[in-house]
């Protein structure tokens, strides 16, 4: 190849038995289509062999092993085209919902919301530990909101790993978000130790430790952590505690996240302890506990609102074009993809709800214009207003109407209980 990729997949194109219906997202050696087979909606994850390498067998090692409500499901997996293979397609379930960090966003979510989502994670990645399944990629961009039941799930397991899938074999590290790092893994780089970094449960946690922070406070516990100054600091230095920062957060809640970002491993538990902490942290809880944890957007004055000021609610992060859909992979020093297919149309419920009332409204009122059609006869009419108009006599009884039939003695009352006027 000469380093440019080109999939050319429109809509209908037919991939392993899937019919393509939209493109869903892309990155330097992948692309996710929405497609269908037998009427059931799926993503379709494509990836590139020749420059994905090892990591396509290891996704597929990974979803195989997982079934759980809050982890992505798998579907099928293969190579495409038979004939001669450049691309792995992994066909896996279609989420309809958002990402995490567009749906905190948008929604504003109290204490009670935020402690549900983080046990939902905790659920997955307690069901991905017991498989021994490590994610090793855990952030709100791979986490997606299920729009029917509001349940996150667990996406793109690209980088993960299991006790039978072969490890990364460039970097001291293995792949992975840098803010998400957990000081132990900086610090086995920091050290220079020879080999890799063998990743561990407790790098999930703490990794969920830094999502949860975010949601309760609207900022990550430590910023430019790429930098040396900022690496000492996630190795070193505690966070500012979440309560601190935002008086709404319960104080149970900012505990359980500190725990969650301690420096030593063996301090975070397990996803298991983690999901009864929480499960414990929602017994009972009081109702300051669904007050939104910021101010809503809307309420603040106009001389508050800027970047400076914490705030979320109703505040739409993506408006049309490409939605992001977590699975596109982005590497460094891969090849640029081009692809031909037309993005999703993402619309949401909330977007689709007020048309459906309308057209339900427009129907009603056709239905009930037939319906008084037909009950006002225009014979029935003409000899009403006729009537009225030449003064007839209380005990008149009118002809024959135009249609040959007799009008009745009077017309029937437009509400219940109201008669109509005798002609």
């Amino acid at each position: 190849m000469n380093g440019l990729l080109v999939l050319d997949a429109p809509e209908g194109t037919d991939i392993a038995g899937y019919t393509v219906e939209g493109l869903l997202g892309a990155g330097g050696c992948g692309v996710v289509y929405r497609a269908s087979r037998d009427g059931q909606a799926v993503a379709l994850k494509l990836q590139s062999l020749e420059h994905l390498g090892d990591r396509a067998v290891r996704e597929v090692d990974t979803l195989t092993r997982l079934a759980h409500h809050n982890v992505v499901g798998f579907r099928a997996g293969g190579l495409f085209p038979p004939e001669a293979p450049e691309w792995l397609y992994l066909a896996m379930e279609y989420v309809r919902g958002r990402p995490l960090a567009q749906w905190v966003e948008e929604e504003n979510p109290g204490a009670r919301r935020v402690a549900e989502l983080a046990l939902g994670m905790a659920r997955g990645l307690e069901a991905a530990h017991a498989s021994d399944v490590l994610h090793r990629d855990i952030k709100e961009a791979n986490v997606l909101v299920r729009e029917e039941d509001g349940t996150p799930v667990l996406m793109d397991f690209g980088v993960g790993e299991s006790a039978e899938a072969p490890r990364p074999p460039r970097g001291v590290l293995p792949p992975g978000t840098p803010r998400y790092r957990s000081p132990e893994a900086l610090m086995f780089r920091r050290e220079g130790r020879e080999g890799v970094y063998p990743p561990t449960a407790a790098d999930d946690l703490y990794a969920l430790g830094v999502v949860l922070y975010w949601m309760l406070t609207a900022r990550h516990p430590f910023e430019n952590v790429e930098t040396p100054e900022g690496e000492l600091a996630v190795i070193h230095h505690p966070p500012v505690t979440p309560g601190a920062l935002n008086r709404r957060v319960p104080w149970v809640l900012s505990e359980l996240c500190l725990r969650l970002l301690s420096k030593e491993p063996w301090r975070r538990g397990t996803a298991s302890t983690c999901r009864v902490a929480l499960e414990l942290a929602l017994t009972g809880v009081e109702a300051a506990w669904d007050v939104p944890l910021f101010p809503n957007t809307a309420e603040l004055p106009a001389d508050l609102q800027g970047p400076g000021t914490a705030s979320r609610g109703r505040r739409t992060t993506q408006t049309g074009g490409l939605p992001a859909y977590p699975g596109a992979v982005e590497l460094a020093e891969t090849p640029r993809l081009i692809v031909h297919a037309r993005p999703v149309s993402r619309r949401t419920h909330r977007r689709e709800l007020p048309r459906a009332l309308l057209a339900l409204g427009v129907g009603a009122c056709l239905m009930g214009g037939a319906w008084w059609a037909r009950r006002w006869h225009p014979a029935v009419l003409a000899t009403s207003l006729s009537s009225h108009a030449q003064g007839a006599e209380p005990d008149a009884r009118p002809g024959p109407g135009p249609t040959g039939r007799r009008a009745p003695d009077s017309l029937p009352s437009r509400r219940p209980g109201v008669t109509a006027p005798a002609p």
